[in-house]
């Protein structure tokens, strides 16, 4: 953020993906089955240790974009 003035990130959905209707549940690995996406973000989420996480980083870059030109594309965000 230092360097640039614009800051473009592809692919990162918002924090609030998972609860908005109509997400995708796609698999967390394509290359094995198991649980969604959305269910690997929340049981990360909650974990007591070890565990990353994407909600949180995504809410962190949300606060980060109200400060300095951050884009989201593919999908587009709506901050508030």
């Amino acid at each position: 953020m230092d360097a640039c003035y614009k800051i473009h990130v592809y692919g990162m959905i918002n924090d609030t993906y998972c609860k908005s209707e109509g997400f995708r549940k796609v698999p967390y690995h394509y290359y094995e089955p198991g649980r969604s996406e959305c269910d690997e973000y929340v049981l990360h989420e909650n974990a007591p240790y070890g565990g990353h996480r994407f909600i949180t980083e995504k809410k962190v870059f949300a606060e980060w974009a109200k400060k300095h030109t951050i884009t989201f594309t593919h999908p587009n965000w709506t901050l508030s």
